[in-house]
């Protein structure tokens, strides 16, 4: 019997020992995947926000474009609309040197797009699922740049049309090379064919092309104070 006691004894010893390993290698495994976790997430942090950081870049430099494009058109507005309600005429239209182009030039605007590409690459990578921020930069990036890849496609078309017409014209190598003879005053002062072509350029290529940019510039810089209001969060 007291045999049986001892031996009771030492496996209830037993069995609690090896209970106890069992539990401290569960603890260790939980441990281990915790911190594998924990250095995860600090991995996927720094690289969403490199990734935020490049995104930021290149909404500030598509601000910077479009404040410069923007008032390029509005320069052509302005003339534009000098030109349709006939405050220039045959006597006066050489005073106005960007009259004679008013519809042969264009600027096109290309959106930069590194930081949404990686952003893309990043989520599809990672299968992260995304938060608000990221949402509304992929929404905004998909939406704007379809719509000014268009628009830019449409103004460059108009505008090669309107210089194949310039073509047709016997004064057309004078125009290329700077000179304003008296038929190019006629044809940029009186004549209503061009006023016709200024009109359709303000209102298709000019004015919404412009309202696109500028679209864009809008979006863009409600993204860079979203983005910094998540940088200066995670500062404090």
């Amino acid at each position: 019997m007291r045999k049986n006691l001892l031996f009771s004894k030492k496996t209830s010893s037993y069995l609690i020992y090896a209970i106890g390993e069992i539990i401290l290698v569960m603890i260790g495994i939980l441990l281990a995947l915790y911190i594998n976790n924990w250095n995860e997430n600090r991995r996927q942090d720094k690289k969403l926000n490199t990734i935020l950081e490049t995104v930021r870049n290149d909404l500030v430099t598509d601000t910077l474009v479009a404040t410069r494009i923007i008032k390029f058109y509005d320069s052509i507005n302005k003339y534009s609309t000098k030109v349709i309600n006939y405050e220039y005429d045959k006597a006066n239209i050489e005073d106005c040197i960007l009259c004679r182009s008013l519809i042969t030039l264009y600027q096109p605007f290309t959106v930069q797009d590194k930081g949404y590409s990686m952003l893309l690459t990043f989520e599809e990578l990672d299968n992260i699922k995304p938060d608000s921020l990221q949402v509304s930069i992929i929404q905004f990036y998909k939406s704007m740049t379809t719509i000014l890849d268009q628009s830019n496609d449409f103004v460059k078309s108009e505008t090669l049309k309107n210089l194949q017409h310039y073509r047709t014209k016997d004064w057309f190598i004078d125009w290329m090379q700077g000179r304003f003879t008296k038929e190019m005053k006629v044809y940029f002062g009186s004549s209503i064919d061009y006023k016709n072509r200024v009109a359709s350029n303000l209102i298709l290529a000019s004015t919404n092309h412009g309202s696109f940019i500028k679209t864009h510039k809008a979006g863009a810089v409600e993204l860079i104070t979203r983005i910094d209001k998540r940088f200066n969060k995670k500062e404090n």
